[in-house]
Parts: C-alpha cells; structure tokens; sequence
C-alpha cells in the first residue's frame, strides 16, 4: 500500500510538472484529473481502514474492561454470600464445656450421655413437689400468679419447667410480650445460656418422672419383698429411659460447645474461597450449639438471595466446591436421620409393649384362676387342706404361692 501510494504520488507530480511547463495535451490534463481522484480515494480508503482497526481496538479495550468490572461484581457476591455464612455470636457456654477440637456431633453425643445419667436430687415424691414449688416461686410466676400462692412479681420466664417451648425454642418470651402481636416474642434460641439450660432440665425432670417413686424404709430393704420392689422399681425407671432419652437429646443439640470452632477451622480452608476466609474466621464465635450451626447453614444458603445471585456468577471451580459442600452436608443429614430412626423405632416398640400389656394382665388372672381351680379340687377329693388353705376354704398368707408373676407384690 505504501508503495502504491509512493508511485501515485510520482505520477501526479510529473503530470504537474508537464503541466507547469505548458507540454501537456488536453489528453494528458485528463489522465492528470483521473489520477489525483484515483490518489484520493486511496488515501479515503486507508484512512477508514485504520479507523476501523482503531474501533476495533477500542471495542475489544472496552470488552475486557466490561468482563472486569462484572467479575468484581461476582466476587462481590460471593463474598457477601460466605460472609453471611458466618454463625451468630449470640452462642453462650459455661466454663465446663471445655476447648477440645474434635467433630462437634461427638460433643452434643457426649453430652446427651452425661445428661442421661442425671436424675432431680429429690428422691422422694413429697420432696420433689417441695423442689417445684420453691422454684416456681422463684423464678417462674406468670401476670396471673402475682398476689398469691407466694408470687409477688411475674417472671421473664413465666412456667417455664412446665412448657415444651422451653426444650425445643429456649425459654423466655421478651420484655414485651403479648400474644397477640407476635412481633413482640423473643425468636427461636438453639444456643442455649446457662438459665435456658437448668430450665430444660427441670422441664424434662417434670415431663419425665414428676414425682419420684419412695424406696422402702431401710429395714424392709433386704426382705424378699424389699429385693422385688426394688427390682421393680427399677423396670419401671428403665421404661421412664425410652422418653428421657430423647428429650435429652434434644437438649444436648442445643448445648454450646467452643469444640465446634476448631471443627469449623478444619473443613473451612477445603470449603472457602481464599479471599474472605479471613474475615469469616475473625468473626467467628468461640461458643455456638451443634443445631444452630447446622441452621445456620442452611439458612445462609436457602434464605439468603446473595447466595443465588453468587451461584450464578461463580467461576467453575467456586461452584464445584459449593456442591462438594452441600453434599457432604446432606450426607451428614442423611446419617442424622438415620439415628432418629432407631429412636423412633424404639419408642414404638415401647409403644406396643404398653399396648400387650392388658393382655399379660388377663394371661396373669387366668393363670391364678386355674391354679387355685385345681387346689379346690384337690381338697374336695382327698378331704385333705391344702398347706396353704385353712380350713374355711380361705388361703393362708403365711404359706400361700409366690405372687403371680408381673403382679405387684
């Protein structure tokens, strides 16, 4: 192109040139004119071309700025969606919970152990009533109460040991409260202090066992009928198990443990964009319940528009390791429903023990009725008493059979 227009140019001057000196013909005039349009439209010609490449330029400039700005744009989201991943720090714990790193489930199980050896330090039924009515007084007066029965001013957490919402949403209804507006309620607590704790216990102790059975006085202990009692006893406390058991789980979920900030320190560096990790992990709470970490996650996903707008603008890899973590969180739901189930299944089985036994009653009756059909035989035949009738017919206490078995002694 250069070199045309380094030719075009020589022509044009000698045609000038010719023309200067008065040598041209009218023929040569005209090629001179075709010639300098021709050089024009050269020039036009390039010139829009590097015009064009210079749009070009600009337009591919302007794309990569554009693909820019909407990629900090998705990092922002993202970053805003990990960051609202981040637990509350309204999570509380008494000292005994300790600092151990570990899965943070083992530690509600640990726990739900401890709390299944528990028993209300009153032992006898009388106590117990006095035990409740202390603490109601004390601590659990509703508006109604004030001015009798000992109340003089209403609780904060009015009948707390006797309400279910005090085990599954955490004692305490606000300062404000009034049923009608429900705005003025405390929310859901699944990080329970140390008053929604002892208030959960004595709950379960009320629903579980409200008046403990009195054992014999100590010298009817080591008698026969002392051993069955006892022994009885126990049966009935091991069935009183199968309902205690799962309220205590449910309060074990909701017992804050600092072991599930070192939990959460392992996973967080494979499930993490780099980035914000530290800003989740500065505020992250020392002390958070095993079940309101697991709501957390949920809800910071499910509840939380910043997540799908960040699903839709992540990269291959973020997105890849946020599937990775849902799934590993689903397999962990899945395990979890899997131990409800045995506890589902074993309290059905409780069920239906306590169904058959009206039936084990009447086997019981039968029985006695035809062993003391045959004593009556036997003495009408033989005319002899039986060693354990006298002689109206009347069973002596003295020498009579065992009780039935099953039957209260």
């Amino acid at each position: 192109m250069a070199g045309r227009n380094a030719y075009s140019g020589r022509r044009v001057g000698m045609l000038m040139a010719s023309l200067a000196l008065g040598l041209a013909s009218p023929a040569v005039h005209a090629l001179c004119d075709a010639c300098v349009v021709a050089a024009i439209r050269e020039h036009k010609f390039e010139m829009m071309s590097q015009f064009k490449q210079l749009k070009e330029e600009i337009a591919s400039g302007l794309k990569t700025v554009r693909q820019s700005i909407a990629q900090v744009e998705k990092d922002s989201l993202r970053a805003q969606a990990d960051i609202g991943h981040r637990l509350p720090a309204r999570g509380c714990e008494t000292a005994t919970a300790g600092a151990a790193a570990g899965p943070a489930r083992d530690r509600a199980e640990s726990y739900h152990r401890a709390f299944n050896h528990l028993r209300r330090a009153e032992r006898t039924g009388a106590a117990a009533s006095a035990a409740m009515v202390k603490a109601q007084v004390a601590s659990y007066c509703n508006a109604e109460d004030v001015g009798s029965h000992g109340c003089t001013q209403a609780s904060s957490r009015p009948d707390a040991p006797f309400q279910t919402e005090t085990l599954l949403s955490g004692s305490g209804l606000g300062d404000h409260a009034e049923a009608t507006q429900p705005g003025t309620f405390l929310p859901e607590v699944l990080s329970f202090d140390d008053e929604r704790i002892t208030d959960a216990r004595r709950f379960i102790d009320n629903a579980v066992d409200p008046y403990p059975l009195d054992d014999l006085p100590q010298a009817l202990r080591e008698t026969p009928q002392g051993q069955t009692y006892w022994i009885r006893r126990k049966l009935y406390e091991g069935r009183l198990a199968a309902a205690r058991y799962s309220l205590n789980h449910a309060l074990a979920w909701r017992m804050p443990a600092a072991a599930l900030k070192g939990w959460l320190l392992q996973i967080w560096p494979e499930s993490k964009a780099t980035d914000h990790r530290d800003a989740l992990i500065a505020a992250l709470p020392e002390h958070i319940s095993y079940l309101e970490m697991l709501k957390t996650l949920v809800d910071s996903r499910f509840a939380q528009p910043t997540w799908y707008a960040g699903i839709a603008g992540n990269n291959e890899a973020a997105n890849l390791r946020e599937l990775a973590t849902m799934q590993a969180l689903a397999l962990h739901f899945q395990y979890l429903q899997l131990r409800q189930g045995e506890r589902i299944e074993y309290l059905l089985a409780r069920a239906t023990l306590s169904d058959v036994q009206p039936a084990r009653h009447a086997l019981q009756e039968e029985r006695a009725a035809a062993i003391n059909l045959v004593k009556a035989h036997t003495t009408s035949t033989t005319g002899t008493v039986d060693p354990g009738t006298t002689a109206g017919g009347t069973t002596d206490p003295g020498t009579a059979d065992p009780t039935p078995e099953g039957t209260p002694p």
